[in-house]
């Protein structure tokens, strides 16, 4: 929004002389963006934001209406526009110098404006989905109880209507409140009304909600500037009560700081730095990476191109290679082959493009240190099974043959797996807790990626074990580990069938088992399995 909200204000700022009503109209209510944009150093540093790509640009996306209307009364020239608007640089800087992992082709005319209308999820809607959503005064609604309860303490909203109705004196022009109460009417409604991002999933509640800092920095320089209209009545009228009110004003300052420490102290927080580490600094050399999070693909990127971290792994991400522009794209990876221009559900008719089978048969020769993914693949494909599976390495899936056996003995493939995972819990020994980060924040994904690939080591063992001759009952008390964990505390919603009949066969195997555990070795189940059985053999 700050570049924006720049790039429209500065040539009516450079021909204000001429058009004195433009400077009224538009410089007063933006300049606080202005100022912000040009203080704030970091605001080009996109790439290392681990927020979604459908995020990056939203915010600005608001005002592309207001700015075309600015541009078109200032009449601006080019000149002017190109040294200020970072959509004028991003087709130079990627006819000259393109970068692997950079979205969109904005090297045309037509490309570029694909892009600055979001084409690729839906023109001026922030997420790609057709479904019905929340509507706009439940979304206003939201942002209301938020800002006036949660963030602001009831005081709030009576403070910035003070503000509203009481501007300080000083302000130059009389049309500078009115001008920047519609530019947050504004920014509420439109926004709202083209957000069409669900809210019922924590993680995407928790992206809306961070749309909401733009117009909060309005509300709360009104209530500063109510809170001050309020103080200097407070003193005209009493020296007593004027004090009180600054001494009740430091008490809710300190207040704030006190009961909201523990989320705004993130000076320890390295949980999707170290996650990245674990990510990719267990594979191979030269090894090849699907990603299909918008966490990993941030994480790891920001390692890459910033910290110099593992570039021998190469990394795609798979949606990205879903578009017709991802055929220009190409050419930044060398070292790949692709059988087509974009990635496609298979079909006998793909249009120019190829399925992830057709990728993967071509590219797994290539790569001699694998080809692996994080997340999950893009289209169900049956026919990509018959040739390839999935075996869990570290915090990844590897793909492998399905014609070629997984290993040559489970004992070996185990002790490389307790190897990996020591390697990823030497980057992350500790992952976000609930308490200090829910299912809002993107700490919080972390934690859950990391105990549903523990469910997926677990339940690929607990298979291969079954099917062994002689069931490994350390093995089997080991699966159920993991297994507990997500049913004790994943929400209700992510049980499936599989989660219970693969514990209860875990159980199943251990009772039938003719082994035993070796009473000097620690209890090889969670704490609370056998709380209440007499039986001290248990």
């Amino acid at each position: 929004m700050a570049d924006l909200c720049a790039a429209s204000i500065c040539p009516v700022w450079l021909h204000e002389p001429c058009q004195p009503w433009r400077l009224r109209l538009w410089v007063g209510p933006m300049q606080p963006a202005h100022d912000r944009s040009l203080r704030n150093p970091h605001h080009c540093m996109g790439a290392m934001d681990p927020a979604p790509r459908s995020t990056r640009q939203d915010a600005v996306q608001v005002y592309v209406l207001l700015y075309f209307g600015v541009a078109a009364v200032s009449a601006i020239s080019i000149v002017d526009t190109s040294r200020r608007h970072s959509y004028i640089y991003m087709p130079i800087v990627s006819t000259w110098n393109p970068q692997p992992g950079s979205w969109g082709d904005v090297t045309s005319v037509a490309g570029l404006f694909h892009h600055l209308r979001r084409g690729d999820y839906g023109t001026f809607r922030l997420f790609s989905s057709d479904r019905d959503t929340e509507p706009l005064s439940t979304r206003l609604v939201l942002y209301l109880n938020d800002a006036i309860g949660r963030q602001g303490g009831y005081l709030l909203g009576p403070l910035a209507l003070v503000g509203v109705l009481n501007p300080p004196r000083r302000v130059r022009f009389e049309g500078f409140r009115w001008a920047v109460v519609c530019m947050y009417l504004f920014y509420l409604v439109v926004f709202h009304a083209l957000s069409n991002m669900p809210l019922s999933e924590g993680l995407l509640y928790g992206v809306h909600m961070r749309f909401w800092q733009q117009p909060n920095i309005v509300l709360f320089v009104w209530g500063g500037v109510g809170l001050n209209a309020v103080l200097h009545r407070a003193n005209e009228a009493s020296g007593v009560l004027s004090r009180l009110g600054v001494v009740l004003s430091i008490a809710c300052t300190v207040g704030q700081g006190v009961q909201w420490h523990h989320v705004g102290n993130q000076s320890q927080a390295w949980y999707i730095h170290n996650y990245a580490k674990a990510l990719v600094d267990p594979l191979p050399r030269n090894a090849l990476v699907f990603v299909n999070y918008d966490l990993q693909w941030t994480a790891i990127r920001y390692l890459q191109r910033c910290e110099g971290f593992r570039p021998d792994v190469t990394v795609l991400n798979l949606s990205m290679m879903t578009y017709k522009w991802f055929g220009t794209k190409h050419a930044l990876y060398p070292s790949m082959s692709f059988p087509g221009d974009r990635l496609v559900p298979a079909s006998n008719h793909q249009d120019g493009g190829f399925s992830l089978r057709d990728l993967v048969r071509v590219n797994i020769d290539k790569f001699p240190g694998g080809i692996y993914l994080g997340g999950q693949l893009n289209f169900p494909d049956p026919t990509f099974h018959d040739h390839f599976i999935t075996v869990p390495y570290g915090l990844l899936d590897k793909f492998h043959p399905a014609s070629k056996p997984v290993y040559k003995s489970l004992k070996k493939w185990h002790r490389q797996n307790a190897k990996r995972m020591a390697h990823v819990r030497a980057h992350l020994p500790v992952v976000p807790s609930n308490a200090d980060y829910n299912d809002e924040t993107w700490e919080w994904t972390v934690a859950r990626d990391y105990h549903m690939k523990q469910l997926g080591v677990a339940t690929f063992l607990l298979d291969e074990t079954i099917k062994s001759d002689k069931a490994n009952i350390t093995w089997l008390a080991e699966c159920t580990r993991p297994l507990e964990h997500s049913l004790r505390h994943e929400p209700r919603q992510f049980w499936s069938e599989s989660l219970l009949k693969n514990l209860g066969l875990a159980y199943a195997y251990i009772v039938r088992s003719p082994d035993d555990f070796a009473p000097t070795d620690p209890d090889p189940f969670e704490p609370h399995v056998g709380q209440g059985v007499a039986d001290k053999a248990r």
